[in-house]
């Protein structure tokens, strides 16, 4: 048994080419499948000869969710590493997640502690985004970071261990989502098969959050409104209809309100980004959303 042999990285990208390439002396250690949702090809020509990595183009857009779903189809070891393509692998921290799989029992994921590019250690667990919506003091809850093995109901899905069967057995990540949410839905499924989700802070990774693809401004505003969209989502599975819709025209006058206010204070850039909510507002109503993917 190595992490060699029984782990295969799924790591899918859009237009991830040169983060690829900053870690491709570690990825190609370890049997890795990358799957390509832009239309560029430029990741293929530095990994053709790599025998460790397959490369799978899709047709179009699958977004990182199906994308991920591919790639677990693809692989056959027994453990699979979910990885965003701006986590920066570290094989030793790898190793200490494996370690501890067989350490616990009834693991569903494990996850490792994230740090900034400046060493900056961030929150990587808490409790489910449904209960975090309701307790006033955020802050709280992000300020808290684990000093030892720490069980959580939800991990952020830029990198985790879990078991390849497990992951087959829960529908890996939910189709209907898109792009964001889709790792606290999965951490659900995780959770109601009675498995534990737990963050090891031995295993270290750094996240260059935002980085997994170069931005342009129209792509920024539309990552925004699918954000959005996907908690509702997300709360649309989760809670009732009344929960719901409540939240929702909540929502709609807050949102109206401070985009009025910042665009009287001449504070467009506040204005816009409310703007933006309002129109993610009325996508999610009429499901013409789905003309974003």
């Amino acid at each position: 048994m190595s992490i060699f042999s029984d782990i295969t990285l799924i790591i899918v990208s859009y237009n991830s080419y040169k983060l690829i390439k900053k870690n491709l002396n570690q990825i190609q250690k370890f049997k890795t499948i990358i799957i390509e949702n832009s239309v560029s090809n430029q990741i293929q020509t530095i990994i053709k000869d790599i025998d460790n990595i397959k490369y799978i183009k899709t047709d179009k857009n699958l977004g990182y969710g199906l994308g991920n779903n591919l790639g677990v189809k693809e692989c056959n070891t027994p453990f699979v590493l979910i990885l965003s393509p701006d986590i920066m692998v570290d094989p030793n921290s790898i190793q200490i997640l494996y370690n501890k799989f067989f350490k616990y029992q009834n693991v569903g994921i494990l996850a490792p502690s994230l740090f900034d590019q400046e060493g900056k250690r961030r929150s990587n667990g808490n409790i489910s985004h449904i209960k975090k919506n309701k307790i006033l003091k955020k802050n709280l809850l992000n300020d808290k970071k684990a000093e030892g093995d720490t069980c959580y109901e939800f991990i952020v899905g830029c990198s985790f261990l879990i078991k390849r069967d497990l992951f087959e057995k829960i529908g890996g990540f939910d189709k209907d989502f898109f792009m964001y949410f889709e790792d606290n839905d999965l951490c659900d499924k995780v959770i109601l098969n009675k498995k534990s989700i737990i963050e090891i802070p031995d295993s270290k990774m750094i996240h260059l959050q935002g980085l997994s693809s170069e931005l342009t401004f129209f792509l920024k505003c539309k990552l925004s409104i699918i954000h959005k969209i996907s908690e509702y989502i997300y709360y649309s599975k989760k809670t009732s209809f009344l929960y719901l819709y409540k939240k929702i025209m909540i929502n709609f006058f807050d949102y109206l309100q401070r985009f009025l206010i910042n665009l009287i204070k001449l504070n467009f850039r506040k204005s816009f980004k409310n703007l933006l909510r309002i129109v993610s507002i009325f996508l999610f109503l009429s499901k013409l959303y789905l003309i974003l993917y």
